[in-house]
């Protein structure tokens, strides 16, 4: 890639760090299963209580990691045949069915071949990030995860394992625009009618950190708000909301590419009052959306998923043939989620992008657009 002119060096997406989890929502010492970059991952907290990421699939008879437990030396042991790991290099330190074999102890024991990928991990702020390159530990720990100053040491973090790719919603969030459109009623002065044309973004690039851009209102009722977004890479998005009395608010989302359709939504927001403390919004220059806006602070402490398909006859014979013609699978997806155009903000985005994800692209694609 050039930049300015200049050769700059190709971006690795594995040798970053990630969020997975806030600690709040690990219970015990797990193990955790987690897709990190399309990634089988297990998290478990060993004997001296790190909180470790290794590679999920068992070495010896490809079983998953996440159906066994952490033993209470703290190792993880595979449920399959009982195979235990270390946590601070990933090696097998225990084969039951060898013990008292010298031989096949030596063949089995801390050798790179039965040994578990492990992957560096840090904690910032009670969420837990992991760095999905398993040889370059020293550069892990001279890099930090990208985090908002403004966050206090231990926000609520909210979680949701959400359909669409990691393009698509990193795009939507840099797209206020569409607010007043998609999210029509969801709050105060959200309305067609109320949108207005936005001025140019002022942009700044910030390299292989990411992006900053800067803009101001997009509907009649926040014309005199101030927004600054930044892109902290590889997944972040932290926007923060200035209005005319000084009243703050920001948003800080997190889109963690698991898999190719799918990320993990991480969020949380802060809220700074007008210096005056009025929330009277005649005092303060505010009026209906920017006022209720300005209180929204997402919380939640469970993660959810889109819902399953139902199981039975139809949905197994549909199934069958999905997996002969994929494209029926892609436009029956895209017809069901149009039909959710309706209920909470997140819920009409992920209506939308998994739509744009699973039909619109591939339709783009192959060349049925224009």
């Amino acid at each position: 890639a050039e930049r300015r002119g200049e050769a700059v060096a190709a971006y690795d997406w594995a040798k970053q760090w990630y969020p997975v989890y806030p600690l709040a929502m690990l219970d015990g010492n797990g193990p955790v299963p987690v897709k990190l970059l399309n990634q089988e991952l297990v998290l478990w907290r060993d004997g001296t209580g790190a909180w470790r990421c290794t590679g999920g699939i068992c070495p010896h008879r490809l079983a998953p990691l996440s159906q066994g437990r952490v033993t209470q030396s703290g190792k993880l042991m595979c449920r399959f045949h009982g195979w235990c790991f270390r946590g601070a290099d990933g090696a097998c330190v225990k084969v039951p069915m060898a013990e008292g074999d010298a031989e096949a102890e030596a063949r089995l024991l801390e050798t790179p071949r039965t040994s578990l990928a492990i992957y560096p991990t840090k904690v910032v702020k009670g969420l837990l990030f992991v760095w999905p390159h398993a040889e370059s530990a020293s550069e892990a720990a001279a890099a930090e995860p990208f985090m908002s100053e403004e966050l206090e040491e231990a926000p609520e973090w909210n979680v949701v394992d959400a359909p669409a790719s990691w393009r698509v919603w990193m795009e939507q969030t840099w797209d206020p625009s569409h607010a007043p459109f998609l999210h029509q009623f969801t709050l105060p002065f959200f309305a067609p009618e109320n949108a207005k044309a936005m001025k140019p973004f002022e942009i700044e690039d910030l390299g292989h950190a990411g992006l900053r851009v800067r803009h101001g209102g997009y509907m009649h009722g926040n014309e005199g708000l101030q927004a600054q977004r930044v892109f902290g890479a590889p997944c972040c998005n932290n926007s923060t909301y200035k209005y005319p009395d000084g009243r703050e608010v920001g948003f800080h989302f997190y889109f963690v590419p698991t898999e190719l359709d799918r990320v993990r939504q991480i969020t949380t927001s802060y809220f700074r009052p007008a210096p005056s403390g009025d929330d009277d919004p005649s005092q303060g220059g505010l009026k209906g959306n920017q006022l209720t806006v300005s209180r929204v602070v997402p919380r939640g402490r469970t993660i959810s998923e889109v819902p399953k398909e139902r199981t039975g006859l139809v949905a197994a014979v549909l199934s069958r043939v999905e997996r002969r013609w994929p494209h029926v699978a892609r436009v029956r997806r895209g017809i069901k989620v149009l039909k959710i155009l309706r209920g909470r903000l997140g819920d009409q985005d992920n209506a939308v992008l998994s739509f744009q994800d699973a039909v619109g692209l591939p339709s783009v694609q192959r060349g049925d657009m224009r």
